[in-house]
C-alpha cells in the first residue's frame, strides 16, 4: 500500500502526528513531497520511514509548473501536489497512490481502507464532503468532493483523468470564496465534471473515510476499546482540516462553522484524542512560526471561535 503526503517545516507537527497513526502498520510505503528545504533534516531526526521527493525533483520532471505564477502558497500546493502524484506513478511507475493530507489521522488499520479502495475496483476514487449543515450552499462555496484524500491506479484511465486534472487546476485554481454564487473553489470544484468525463472515477461511500468537521454532524458517535464509531461504523481516518494552536495550549478548529451547534462530545472524544498527541508534537518540534504578530482580522477570528466554543483547551 502506498501513501503519499506532503508537508513543509511548519506544519510538520501535524505530519508527525499523521506519521504515528499509521507508522505500526505493515506493508506500507509512505512517500512525502517536501515543500522546503528543513523537512528532510526533521524527517531524518525523527526516524520517519520514508521516501523523500524534493519540490526540485517535481519541477525537473514537470518543467511547465515553473511557467506559472502563483499568488498565494495554497495555490502553489493545490499545483504541485497533482505534479507530485504525476510523479510518483510515472516517474517511479508505483503501482497506486494514496495521496493524502497530513491533517488527517488514522483509528484504523491502513489495511482497512485498502480493502475498501480495492472492492470499489476504480481507477480514481475519493468521497464527498457530505456537509451536515446546508449542503447545498455548502457545495456551491466549497465543492461537493473532497480532495483531501484521492486513490490513483496506475493505468491509462487514470492518467488521462489526472492530465485533465492537472491542466485544469494549471490554467486556474484560487481559494477565494464568493457567497451566493458557485466557486471554483481550490483543485475541489472541477472534481464534480471530471467524476461525469471519466465513468472510471468511483466515489467511496463508506462513512468511516474522510470523516471530517464538515459531515461529522451527521452521525451518531461512539466508542468501545478505544476504537471510534460513526453510525456503528468504524472511523477510518478523520480529516481535522482548520486545526490552530495559541501557545500550543487553546486549540481552535471549524466544528461549529460546518454544522452550527456545538458538538460537545466530538470535542471530548475524537478531537481530545488527537489534539492531545498533536501537542505533543508540537512541543517535541517547536515551529518558526511568529506568534508575537496577530493580525486584526485574526484576532476578531479569534473572538468569535471563542463565543462559539469553537476550541478545545488541553
Amino acid at each position: 500500500m502506498n501513501f503519499a503526503s506532503y508537508t513543509s517545516s511548519e506544519y510538520f507537527p501535524i505530519f508527525l502526528t499523521f506519521y504515528d497513526s499509521i507508522k505500526k502498520n505493515k506493508n506500507l510505503n509512505l512517500y512525502v513531497l517536501c515543500l522546503d528545504d528543513d523537512v528532510k533534516s526533521l524527517i531524518k531526526k525523527n526516524n520517519i520511514e520514508c521516501k523523500t521527493i524534493t519540490i526540485e525533483d517535481i519541477e525537473l520532471f514537470t518543467k511547465s509548473l515553473l511557467k506559472k505564477r502563483y499568488s498565494k502558497i495554497s495555490e502553489k500546493i493545490g499545483v504541485y501536489r497533482l505534479a507530485y502524484a504525476n510523479y510518483l506513478l510515472k516517474k517511479l511507475n508505483i503501482e497506486d497512490i494514496h495521496l493524502i493530507d497530513s491533517d488527517t489521522y488514522f483509528f484504523s488499520k491502513t489495511s482497512d481502507l485498502e480493502k475498501i479502495v480495492n472492492d470499489l475496483d476504480a481507477s480514481v476514487c475519493f468521497c464527498k464532503h457530505n456537509y451536515f449543515y446546508n449542503r447545498g450552499l455548502m457545495n456551491d462555496l466549497y465543492g461537493i468532493y473532497n480532495a483531501g484524500y484521492i486513490y490513483f491506479k496506475n493505468d491509462k484511465q487514470a492518467f488521462k483523468f489526472l492530465v485533465k486534472y492537472r491542466k485544469l487546476c494549471q490554467n486556474y485554481i484560487s481559494w477565494s470564496v464568493k457567497k451566493n454564487a458557485k466557486n471554483l473553489f481550490a483543485d475541489q470544484t472541477y472534481l464534480e465534471g471530471l467524476i461525469q468525463d471519466f465513468k472510471f472515477t468511483k466515489i467511496i461511500n463508506n462513512k468511516g473515510v474522510n470523516c471530517a468537521p464538515w459531515n461529522i454532524g451527521n452521525y451518531q458517535i461512539s466508542e468501545k476499546e478505544g476504537q471510534f464509531y460513526v453510525d456503528n461504523v468504524n472511523i477510518i481516518f478523520f480529516h481535522f482540516s482548520g486545526v490552530r494552536t495559541l501557545f500550543n495550549k487553546i486549540f481552535f478548529f471549524n466544528l461549529y462553522y460546518y454544522n452550527k451547534v456545538n458538538l460537545k462530545h466530538v470535542k471530548k472524544t475524537i478531537y481530545k484524542n488527537y489534539l492531545t498527541k498533536l501537542k505533543e508534537n508540537l512541543i517535541k518540534i517547536p515551529t518558526k512560526k511568529d506568534t508575537k504578530t496577530i493580525s486584526l482580522k485574526k484576532i476578531i477570528a479569534i473572538f468569535f471561535k471563542l463565543l462559539r466554543k469553537d476550541f478545545s483547551i488541553i
